[in-house]
């Protein structure tokens, strides 16, 4: 249930028990006040006693609260002294009209439209409660102090039982609302549903690091999400946490939107209701979209779809414990399982399902970025129309509009760059081992390969994986390869791989400057096809990549898969992993590989080569709204 648009309670609630200091009134600038005045009237000296000392002690009643000040300062105040500080106290107290906070009363009236109790819990005598809530012009069914016979004051929950009882209800009907670790203790403690507020005694952290909370909120202004076409470049994203703040880029970020977050508590799954409503408002052109998420050595498969409204299902492959991985921190989030909850939220509002399965996780926080990098993904395949590119103006080959010597130039020792346009590239890597020159076009899928290696060395064979390449990809494709001094088969496989990866990463460049590009791709996109092995790429300005075994061990895998097989054509598995090193560090960009048990190489290899041009012809793929963006921290360009 949603009150004011300020605070989210669980549904089957029936009364809402409110703390007074703190909480409803903003006593605590009042104790800044008046604390150092009211001690040198009482000691005829000037006492400083610092804010922090005053927050400390502020949830205590007011003798136990000026006790507490005498003895942290050191100041040996009487018990007269005590009952003569009380005193002028409560009659400041009583004299002032202090500031409600922000949202309280908007709360209270909801609560009351609902049809919910409403009452106040105070570690206070019960005639100073009233006064204070009727200087404050506010009317509550019920008010329970800290001077009921019997009764011990907070953190017992004598109070927030006391209260439930009086109101005929189970506590577990009760929400408390509390500013204190002192008073969430005690509702925490009664069995009440206990939410914080950081609005006095204790900071935003402490109460949500206390374990005495459902939730946290750092004060009752409204928490709003609204998702636009300004641009996504224009975004704010304010929440309690940085990590839940990122993860909601995520999506924005591949939806194409700019964003306004304004969240002001940990209810993660409220926000995520509330992301989904705004994603619901864009009609959807699929009902569904398959894809891999990933970063670094993270990586996730991940389907949405309009199937089974509201659904979230969370799986791992063999290599994943899963109890593990949704109960491990998350950098700011406490465990993950409270992003799933953030999904769950999601789902609901934007009338989806979202099946995830967990492929690679080493540390949490770049696995659930590729969970919600894929999500984000494949709602922009289901809300966005993927534009055709523009058309390759006639006779563009290496560089549009610019002589090829004009353009050529060192990027660094051993490369050139000869050309690179939107269209094209091409490059050439000289070593004391090798000459290496590529050359690569989006045109009718063709591949021309060059090799001038030793009689020994039989490397023929990748010129069909290279076909198979460059028909996933698009591309034509010509391929030069001459050893100088040293011949290796590795080499071959790696320096070429290199080369091509050098040569996307300018042509990728050049098209995200010139209409924007997409900057990450996979293989994996219809619920109604299945590869065997699903490859993903992602442009993060770092060079990465893995094999992930969805179903064995990495041990069986490699034994069955990667290392010591030679293909019929002659070509050794090992020398293939080296490949897809190179096109990983030549694209400087992350390459992930799931890859099922039933594969055999012979078949398995082919299909990789397909999966990883398909993937790369989803990189290149037009993205306008990432139009001329500068790469990020990391040179990213997904």
């Amino acid at each position: 249930m949603l009150l004011a648009g300020r605070l989210a309670i669980p549904e089957g609630i029936e009364a809402m028990l409110f703390d007074l200091d703190g909480v409803i009134i903003d006593s605590l600038a009042l104790d800044y006040q008046v604390v150092e005045g009211m001690l040198r009237a009482e000691l005829g000296k000037t006492t400083e006693v610092p804010h922090s000392v005053i927050r400390t002690h502020f949830a205590l009643s007011l003798p136990d609260f000026w006790r507490a000040i005498s003895d942290s300062r050191g100041l040996g105040i009487s018990p007269d002294g005590i009952d003569r500080l009380v005193e002028g106290h409560e009659i400041r107290r009583r004299e002032i009209t202090m500031t409600i906070h922000e949202g309280v009363i908007d709360i209270m009236a909801a609560a009351r439209a609902a049809g919910l109790r409403v009452a106040v819990v105070s570690n206070n005598p019960e005639a100073e409660i009233r006064t204070t809530l009727t200087n404050s012009s506010i009317t509550v069914d019920l008010v329970v102090g800290n001077d009921v016979p019997g009764l011990r004051k907070k953190p017992a929950p004598d109070m927030y039982l006391e209260a439930a009882r009086r109101l005929g209800l189970e506590p577990a009907k009760c929400v408390a609302i509390e500013d204190s670790l002192v008073g969430a203790q005690a509702a925490h403690d009664a069995g009440c549903v206990t939410i914080g507020v950081a609005t006095g005694a204790n900071s935003y952290r402490e109460l949500a690091e206390s374990g005495f909370l459902t939730h946290c909120y750092l004060d009752f202004a409204p928490s709003t999400v609204s998702l636009g076409r300004a641009g996504i470049t224009n975004k704010t994203l304010l929440t309690p946490n940085e990590f839940a703040s990122h993860m909601v880029e995520h999506i924005a970020w591949r939806l194409g939107c700019s964003i306004e977050l304004r969240w002001r508590n940990d209810d993660w799954h409220w926000l995520g209701l509330a992301l989904g409503a705004e994603i619901r408002g864009y009609s959807l052109h699929r009902p569904t979209a398959r894809t891999i998420g990933m970063i670094d050595d993270g990586s996730a498969e991940v389907v949405v779809d309009t199937r089974r409204p509201g659904e979230v299902a969370i799986d791992g492959s063999s290599q994943v414990d899963l109890e593990w991985f949704l109960n491990s921190r998350v950098e700011q989030v406490t465990r993950g399982s409270e992003l799933v909850g953030l999904l769950d939220g999601l789902a609901v509002g934007a009338g989806v399902n979202i099946d995830v399965r967990i492929a690679s996780f080493e540390d949490p926080h770049h696995t659930w970025e590729g969970v919600f990098r894929g999500v984000g993904i494949a709602l922009d395949r289901m809300v966005n129309e993927r534009p055709a590119a523009p058309v390759k103006p006639k006779g563009a080959a290496v560089v549009a509009e610019r002589a090829a010597d004009s353009f050529e130039r060192p990027v660094e020792r051993g490369w050139v760059v000869r050309g690179a346009s939107p269209w094209s590239a091409q490059v050439e890597r000289r070593t004391a081992e090798s000459v290496v020159a590529i050359d690569v076009e989006i045109d009718e899928p063709s591949v021309r390969y060059t090799v001038d290696v030793a009689d020994t060395i039989d490397v023929t064979g990748i010129e069909e994986l290279l076909r198979e390449f460059a028909i996933g990809a698009g591309l034509r494709l010509d391929v030069l390869f001459e050893a100088t001094r040293l011949n290796s088969s590795h080499v071959v496989t790696e320096d070429v791989g290199m080369a091509l990866g050098r040569a996307l990463k300018h042509m990728s460049i050049e098209r995200m400057e010139e209409f924007g590009i997409q900057g990450a791709g996979s293989n994996v996109e219809n619920l109604d096809e299945h590869s065997p092995i699903r490859v993903g790429i992602s442009m993060e300005g770092r060079k990465f990549w893995k094999f992930v075994p969805m179903d064995e061990t990495f041990a069986d895998l490699r034994r069955r898969f990667l290392v010591g097989h030679t293909l019929p054509s002659g070509l050794f598995t090992e020398d293939l992993d080296d490949f897809i090193d190179g096109l990983s560090g030549g694209m400087e960009a992350s390459v992930m590989v799931h890859v099922d048990r039933d594969i055999d190489p012979e078949k398995g290899w082919p299909l990789l080569f397909r999966g990883l041009g398909t993937a790369i012809a989803g990189l290149l793929s037009v993205n306008p709204h990432r139009r001329s963006l500068a790469p990020g921290v990391k040179a990213t360009l997904a």
